[in-house]
């Protein structure tokens, strides 16, 4: 979440925006949350199962998905260690056949201005290469992770935007061009 973009937790709004790209603002878990995104993203629950804690969205134009998580919060896994637990985590949820984090940080105050001091915003980038429904061949994917720790909530918030940087000939999204600009698209360009 960049400087100009910002997740602005008391006011219920996260930014996920594109500098080129329309964007409209939605509604997450019966509009408790507000989340900007690029017109271009469907909600996946119109299509397929999406399970009562999360929020999925898709690219209709790429083979990009947003995923927004709200979990029972991880007290064993210190903050510190969080970043790459969540990824090592959706990693293996993902069956990746390779999986590395490529950068790990706490936000700054300035980047997520709103939230409060108490609440650890920790970023993260993951790389995994993972096959989609069981093919035989593997898609390079760039994980974008924000995680929100709410510690007096017992809850973990986790956005992920998952933004394929190689995709296979042979694999079922072989005929969809890689879309460039994952980084602004989530709305973070600034930060990794």
């Amino acid at each position: 979440l960049g400087t100009s973009q910002s997740c602005r937790v008391p006011h219920r709004t996260l930014a996920m925006e594109g500098a080129t790209r329309s964007c409209e603002e939605i509604q997450l878990y019966g509009g408790a949350i507000t989340c900007e995104i690029p017109v271009s993203f469907a909600d996946a629950s119109n299509f397929r199962e999406v399970p009562d804690h999360q929020e999925v969205w898709v690219d209709t134009q790429s083979d990009r998905s947003f995923i927004v998580e709200i979990l029972e919060r991880k007290t064993e896994v210190p903050d510190s260690q969080a970043v790459d637990f969540f990824l090592a985590d959706l990693a293996a949820f993902n069956d990746a056949q390779e999986a590395t984090v490529l950068s790990r940080r706490t936000a700054l105050s300035e980047e997520v201005p709103g939230l409060p001091e108490q609440v650890p915003c920790l970023l993260g980038l993951g790389e995994q290469r993972v096959a989609k429904f069981n093919e035989k061949v593997a898609n390079c994917v760039h994980v974008h992770l924000c995680a929100f720790r709410l510690v007096d909530q017992a809850t973990d918030i986790l956005l992920t935007l998952n933004n394929p940087v190689s995709i296979d000939p042979q694999s079922s999204s072989g005929d969809i061009s890689v879309a460039q600009g994952g980084e602004e698209t989530f709305g973070i360009a600034s930060v990794w």
